[in-house]
């Protein structure tokens, strides 16, 4: 009998795309290894893990502004069991990174030829971990699901009955505008496909799967009777518009800084999609809608941090390895044209892979020692059952850390005690301040009640402003603690003895 044999060219795709996932692997090493918080955000991830897997919910047990599924994932054993080991949720995040780049690849594949498909993939290759920082952000756990969504979208356009695949586009963008609000830019474009190819039937799918993807987090609160607060505080809390409000430049600026940003951030994919940009085939205005899509939400809030980039990294990826671009039909034929060409890629690649090795260093040093630091004072001399509460927006950490709840539902302090931060991706931010209001009434109310053991402020926060702090702490018999020396970290100890 005849052994079937298997295409070269199946094979040659299968080595490629083996050789593209050890590279990220070796880009990544730091995120799989170094196991320390690369972000402060994602102390807020796993302290609202921490407050699920204890029976708590988000948005009720902490006043929070940020979209809950990262919460629910880190939960769920992302983070492990407890819902706050950082290491593993690094580890979780960098395999769901390359995850993306394989279904990039192989869609990648399906649209186009072997070389184009590879091609696209070493161009990702070389932006998602770049862009992502080795880090379990919100951002990461979006990209994978949008980058699905726009896949599944593609296969129900080409489908001639494509209803199902329009739902499942739905449902896989819901689950990233779960983990990050601006994903949701993505239904627009999502309608814009179903509405050409599929009308009302493909419209009402994609509408209809956004919604069941919210279905599940929607009944663990309704059979709380939290069902108010959940939408309340992922879709129509106040911290959108102060964040945006946070930056009062004009327009036509922003614009330019974000021109200035995206160029700076993704010079090679930008150069190369621009040579593809006006191609005539049938996935060219796609792969546009998508792209001006992805760069929407990385201009909101008017920031242009790399991080927002990386849903931009999976179509501009694609265009910029279109066959009918500058890397296929389009290279040039004369040689003095493909000798300068080359040379202006091989430079801007060496310069990427620099900035690639520049991030693997600053990856590989802890950037969180700071917080382990106040973590271990404050575990040594505490009780599991006691509270903390911390003040600094670099160390929302310390509560997974320590494994010590917040003594307040404003567990973090940024656009609450103080205005949101307004630096931008070269711009510093304005000097910190703090804000007198409902939050700061808040965390009066909750701290009078729950009297935390330990209370520590940053070294850049303004309590000195605070006044009714001090007083709560005046009377309810806190004193300096001066144990341990961390910059100008304060540590505020109760001590039960001292009078009321």
């Amino acid at each position: 009998m005849r052994r079937a044999t298997i295409p070269s060219d199946r094979w040659i795709f299968a080595a490629g795309l083996a050789a593209l996932v050890a590279v990220s692997v070796w880009i990544r090493e730091p995120g799989f290894t170094q196991g320390g918080f690369g972000s402060h955000d994602v102390g807020g991830i796993l302290y609202n893990a921490m407050v699920l897997v204890r029976g708590g919910l988000p948005y009720v047990d902490t006043v929070e502004y940020k979209a809950p599924g990262s919460f629910y994932l880190a939960a769920a054993g992302f983070a492990g069991p407890e819902g706050r080991d950082i290491a593993r949720l690094q580890v979780c995040a960098n395999l769901w990174g390359i995850a993306g780049l394989i279904g990039l690849t192989a869609f990648a594949r399906r649209l186009w030829t072997t070389r184009a498909a590879l091609t696209a993939g070493a161009i990702y290759c070389l932006y998602d971990a770049f862009l992502d920082s080795l880090d379990g952000n919100y951002v990461t756990w979006a990209a994978l699901p949008q980058l699905l969504a726009m896949f599944t979208g593609y296969e129900a356009a080409v489908r001639t009955r494509g209803r199902r695949w329009w739902l499942l586009a739905g449902v896989l963008l819901g689950l990233a505008t779960l983990c990050k609000r601006p994903a949701g830019v993505g239904l627009l474009v999502l309608l814009g496909w179903a509405w050409t190819r599929a009308r009302a039937p493909g419209v009402v799918a994609v509408v209809a799967g956004f919604v069941v993807a919210h279905v599940p987090i929607s009944l663990h609160y309704l059979a709380h009777e939290h069902l108010a607060d959940l939408w309340l505080g992922y879709l129509f809390n106040p911290w959108a518009p102060a964040y945006v409000g946070a930056r009062d430049h004009p327009i036509a600026l922003e614009l330019w800084e974000g021109t200035l940003a995206t160029t700076h951030v993704l010079t090679i994919p930008l150069a190369l999609a621009a040579f593809a940009w006006f191609g005539r085939d049938r996935n060219a205005a796609w792969l546009r809608a998508w792209l001006v899509g992805a760069l929407l939400s990385a201009f909101v809030g008017f920031r242009f941090y790399k991080g927002y980039y990386l849903p931009v990294a999976a179509p501009i990826a694609l265009l910029a390895a279109a066959p009918w671009g500058l890397l296929g039909a389009g290279w040039p034929r004369r040689r003095a044209w493909r000798v300068a060409a080359s040379l202006v890629l091989v430079t801007l690649v060496v310069r990427q892979i620099y900035w690639i090795d520049h991030v693997r260093d600053s990856r590989s040093r802890p950037r969180d020692q700071g917080a382990r630091i106040i973590a271990t004072h404050v575990t040594t001399h505490t009780e599991p059952e006691d509270r903390i509460w911390i003040w600094g927006w670099h160390l929302w950490g310390v509560y997974a850390l320590a494994d010590r709840m917040s003594g307040s539902r404003v567990y973090k302090s940024l656009g609450l005690l103080t205005p949101p931060n307004d630096n931008t991706w070269r711009r510093p931010g304005t000097k910190t301040r703090f804000i007198p209001g409902p939050a700061a009434e808040l965390v009066l109310e909750d701290l009078e009640r729950t009297r935390p053991a330990y209370l520590v402020f940053g070294s850049t926060v303004p309590h000195r402003e605070f006044t009714e702090l001090k007083a709560f702490l005046r009377h309810h018999g806190y004193r300096r603690d001066r144990r341990v020396r961390l910059g100008r970290v304060q540590f505020w100890r109760r001590y039960p003895t001292a009078s009321p």
